[in-house]
């Protein structure tokens, strides 16, 4: 028998930092996995950990790290700052891969007033981050949004399609989109100091101008102008890739009550749901 891979670490450390500039807080909440490649075949073949770093002092070293390291920048640049930290201390690491997620926190506002220290979660759905380091070459940073839903209530169609003896689905002009969108994107190179802030936030302002102003024939089609026009916006990236779930809203049938359903009154449908996914590449 051969051992042909191994990894192993911490997975789901969750942290939140409070940020105090006087009376004014801000609040980060993010969640960190890292798990370490390298030099651990003792470990599995015959119980010897003398490479073996504890997993519980990988947790610790991640909130430790945090409280100098983990500022209101992109949660990217945490993760290079453990990631660096974990090949330079641990010479049995040979590659280190450091996931983050961040929790969507916004400030609460009291009587139409921003509160100072106390905060919503919101619907702008989680951050995500992809650290991939060895001691080769740079580290693979790939940046990504999920549980993101979004919608509009017309400026949609689906037309033209094939149809057979099982087809019951009508052509239609105008209709209600709706996902749930997962997106990931990979930076082809960064230097030091790149503000991943400003990037994510240019993507995501691409994916809601495609999504909400063109006339959409189809999901696919936004898909690719979506993804395209973020290649556009951020020439770092070299891929960008989206899964759309196409969440359907039916007109509800008011006509056994003697009503009319003037594109008013819809039901969302239970599953299943339409799933389109594509990797648009530079």
């Amino acid at each position: 028998m051969h051992l042909v891979h191994s990894q192993y670490g911490k997975s789901a450390v969750g942290l939140l930092k409070v940020f105090r500039e006087g009376d004014i807080h801000t609040v980060k909440e993010i969640e960190v996995s890292a798990l370490a490649s390298g030099d651990f075949d003792c470990a599995f073949l015959e119980g010897d950990n003398r490479t073996t770093v504890p997993t519980d002092t990988i947790k610790n070293t991640i909130y430790a790290l945090a409280r100098d390291h983990l500022t209101t920048d992109g949660i990217e640049t945490f993760g290079l700052r453990l990631a660096r930290h974990f090949l330079i201390k641990y010479p049995s690491f040979h590659g280190i891969t450091i996931e983050l997620q961040e929790k969507p926190w916004g400030r609460l506002d009291v009587n139409g007033t921003p509160h100072p220290h106390s905060f919503q979660r919101t619907g702008d759905g989680i951050g995500t981050a992809l650290i991939r380091a060895t001691r080769a070459g740079p580290p693979a940073v790939t940046s990504g949004l999920k549980e993101f839903e979004i919608l509009k209530s017309t400026g949609s169609g689906f037309i033209g399609f094939p149809k057979c003896e099982f087809t019951t689905l009508p052509e239609v002009t105008d209709r209600i989109m709706a996902t749930r969108l997962c997106a990931s994107w990979h930076y082809a190179a960064v230097a030091e100091g790149y503000d991943f802030n400003a990037a994510n936030a240019a993507v995501r302002a691409s994916f809601l101008d495609k999504f909400a102003n063109p006339y959409s024939r189809a999901v696919q089609e936004t898909l690719f102008q979506m993804a395209t026009l973020a290649l556009e916006k951020v020439p770092e990236l070299d891929t960008v890739s989206l899964r759309l779930p196409n969440l359907h809203y039916f007109a509800y049938d008011l006509k056994r009550f003697g009503m009319a359903n003037d594109n008013v009154i819809f039901y969302p449908a239970p599953n299943p749901h339409g799933d389109i996914s594509a990797t648009v590449k530079r």
